[in-house]
């Protein structure tokens, strides 16, 4: 890839996050103008840039929503949900196609499909038509095709490119549809040469009829959200326009004169009576699968507050143009960009000047030491060489530090990174479930190193989720119990010492401990009477057990039970840990503790075997010495009692199949550490020194191998390989 386009992608993704910020405050501060002129500006030097480029279909989508935009800054339009929805979605493309870019550096040659649908969103602005119901291409050749079969969902199915690597079957997930009728498969573009053909990619599209329902659909392909498009064939059914009768013609009218005058305080019971009223005509009239888009549309009002979104669907309900379900209560997976990780950095020159400093101080001790060589080649007294050589190692290592911190804050990222992506994901999250709340973030200028940053979203991701599906009540709860309707969720960091913490609370009924020991209790996670007498918090801890679960139902945002154990996981592989605070009836608070920088780890050596290892030091609870007679078999593996607990022993040297004679002696050398939530001993011939060390992952054919974190060199030329205590723990 070269500079040029490497530097178009470094600032759109700059510009699309500005872009995303404004739109999104926007939205709850229409009449911030300041805002909208920052969109406006930041959709117009996009446009400019993909024109410097000639990618002619980035600079066609993006003119559609900067032309709205225009309109909206004259007053021309007012700024609505819809618009803020459609912008976002225009942004969403660009950065799928940025992605395509950076993967080989060229426009992607499917473009112009994507950026006339793309177009065609903003074309209802200026003509008064609703987006939804102007059939895309596919749509209608694929009902032209077959007319006659009585399909009410289309689908377009397009496999990334690497889902068989994933294990997915695209056909096995099309199987799975009730009553198939009409499935047709098309090559996803021009085949590629065939010295490049990758014949473990797909290269497939599916289009398919089907009868049912779009939820129903959009159900059983769940797992594939992000690759499917669904569409209600309803709206193109020209008989179901203006059929309503008088009576209920008048009803529905009446309903938009409610939400018209309706006043703040009693505007979310006049959202909930309105809607009411229009989803019993619809059941009513035998129309079922509108009754859905309607109950989405007023949790989108209740949401934002303003009825807006729900005068909408009822004046669609009237013309006969219901649009589906997705378009109030979009799915998540389709809302959240892909990102790959980050390959340039933006660095302050500041940081720059400092690395140059210490380069010219390197120079001079470099030329100290050599200076030390010739006087010990001369002949120099011992005891004075031996002054001079410990004077310049106290230089070396003082610059050696200064020059490692320098360069771990070269690599360090504000924390705006990953907290700018969650006001846009708490939007469509809190239009999914119909629970009105808001996100606050503070700290966002704490820094951590960029792994740190590039790792935090998924976990971020699962309890932000969880916050709002199990622990933020629904309005009315929230109301009767005296707290504001909407929920407040909160996303902080800050640093410590050689720590960050980030939390995120939300001011929602707690976790309910009671249910949490039922759930332990039906799992066999501990017997009830273990359950009864365990202190709260470590009830509270069992939430991170594998696949627990409290929910009642399964959600698209939550309730699999695949969760917190995940989140554990994920932040102990960053050599950090999680916590849980939660008061009942208050709200629940999850903390992260993490390292500052993950390339620098703090290890204690141990022997094994003749072999030499590293034991992360944030695994390490204690070392003990115990008699041999204290260790105990327990089935087929061995244990010892620590401070009235039982431990399970490992011997190391046994474990990882190192030669060695066995160990005799009356007394073991223990270390007992902590990883993943498990507790064990483990077995060691020696105890060595506490080290920093710069630890290298694995590579080549040592890639993945189970047990070991990675590698680093010792003083005297000899590899050190750090184990991973999940793995030998597990």
């Amino acid at each position: 890839m070269n500079e040029f386009v490497e530097q178009f992608l470094v600032e759109c993704r700059e510009l699309i996050e500005q872009a995303t910020d404004d739109l999104l405050t926007l939205e709850g501060k229409p009449d911030d103008s300041d805002r909208l002129d920052g969109a406006f500006r930041a959709f117009h030097t996009l446009k400019g840039a993909a024109s410097i480029v000639d990618f002619d279909a980035m600079a066609r989508a993006l003119h559609g929503a900067e032309d709205v935009l225009s309109s909206v800054r004259a007053g021309d339009e007012p700024v609505t949900p819809d618009l803020i929805s459609d912008c976002l979605t225009c942004l969403d493309q660009v950065s799928r196609w940025l992605d395509a870019m950076r993967q080989d550096g060229e426009i992607p040659a499917d473009a112009d499909a994507a950026a006339d649908e793309v177009a065609r969103r903003f074309d209802r602005f200026r003509a008064g038509v609703p987006v939804a119901f102007q059939p895309l291409p596919w749509i209608e050749a694929l009902v032209g095709r077959h007319p006659d079969v009585g399909a009410t969902v289309a689908l377009r199915y397009a496999p990334d490119r690497d889902a068989f690597l994933r294990g997915e079957d695209p056909l096995r997930f099309l199987a799975a549809l009730p009553s198939l009728l009409v499935l047709e498969v098309e090559d996803s573009g021009p085949p590629p040469p065939l010295d490049e053909f990758d014949p473990f990619a797909s290269h497939l599209v599916f289009l398919a009829l089907a009868p049912g329902s779009p939820e129903a659909v959009r159900a059983v392909l769940r797992g594939v959200g992000s690759q499917v498009e669904i569409v209600d064939l309803a709206p193109l059914d020209p008989a179901r326009a203006g059929d309503w009768p008088e009576l209920a013609r008048g009803l529905l009218e009446a309903q938009l004169q409610l939400l018209d005058v309706a006043q703040p305080d009693g505007l979310l019971g006049c959202i909930g009576s309105a809607g009411a009223v229009v989803a019993n005509l619809l059941r009513h009239a035998g129309r079922l699968s509108e009754v859905a888009a309607i109950d989405s549309a007023i949790a989108a009002s209740h949401a934002a507050r303003r009825a807006d979104v729900l005068s909408e669907a009822i004046r669609r309900v009237l013309s006969g143009a219901l649009p589906a379900a997705d378009r109030f209560e979009p799915e998540l997976e389709r809302r959240i960009p892909t990102e790959t990780a980050a390959r340039t950095l933006r660095v302050d020159v500041e940081r720059i000047d400092a690395l140059v400093n210490l380069c010219g101080e390197l120079l001079v001790a470099k030329n100290a030491l050599g200076h030390a060589a010739v006087q010990a080649q001369t002949g120099m007294d011992q005891s004075a060489l031996a002054a001079l050589l410990k004077d310049q190692h106290g230089v070396l290592q003082r610059l050696v530090d200064e020059l490692q911190r320098s360069v771990l804050n070269i690599r360090v990222l504000p924390m705006r990174y990953v907290f700018q992506r969650f006001p846009r994901l708490v939007r469509e999250m809190v239009v999914s479930l119909g629970k009105p709340a808001h996100l606050v973030t503070e700290g966002d200028d704490a820094e951590a190193d960029k792994v740190i940053i590039e790792s935090l979203f998924e976990p971020l991701l699962h309890v932000v989720r969880n916050a709002l599906d199990h622990g933020v009540e629904d309005a009315a709860t929230r109301t009767a119990a005296g707290k504001p309707a909407a929920a407040t969720i909160t996303l902080r960091a800050r640093r410590e010492s050689d720590n960050v913490m980030v939390e995120l609370s939300d001011d929602g009924g707690g976790i309910d401990v009671a249910r949490v020991r039922a759930v332990a209790a039906e799992r066999g996670l501990a017997t009830s009477e273990a359950l009864s007498s365990m202190a709260e918090a470590d009830l509270i801890d069992l939430v991170f057990s594998a696949g627990f679960s409290t929910a009642a139902a399964v959600t698209s945002l939550s309730g699999r039970g695949v969760g917190m154990d995940a989140v554990r996981t994920a932040i102990e592989r960053l050599g950090g840990r999680v916590a849980i605070e939660s008061r009942k009836g208050l709200g629940t608070t999850v903390r992260f503790i993490l390292p500052f920088a993950v390339l620098v780890s703090r290890v204690l050596t141990v022997e094994a075997g003749g072999q030499w290892f590293g034991i992360p030091l944030e695994s390490v609870l204690e070392t003990v010495r115990i008699r041999r007679e204290d260790v105990r078999p327990v089935g087929a593996a061995k244990a010892f009692v620590l401070r009235q607990r039982t431990v399970p022993l490992i011997d190391l040297r046994e474990t990882l199949g190192e030669p060695g004679d066995l160990a005799t002696g009356d007394e073991l050398d223990v270390v007992v550490a902590a990883a993943g939530g498990r507790l064990g001993g483990l077995e060691v011939d020696r105890l060595g020194e506490r080290l920093d060390v710069m630890l290298k992952p694995m590579e080549g054919l040592l890639s993945g191998m189970p047990g070991i974190s990675g590698t680093t060199m010792l003083g005297d030329g000899r590899v050190l390989l750090v184990l991973d205590l999940q793995e030998l723990l597990q």
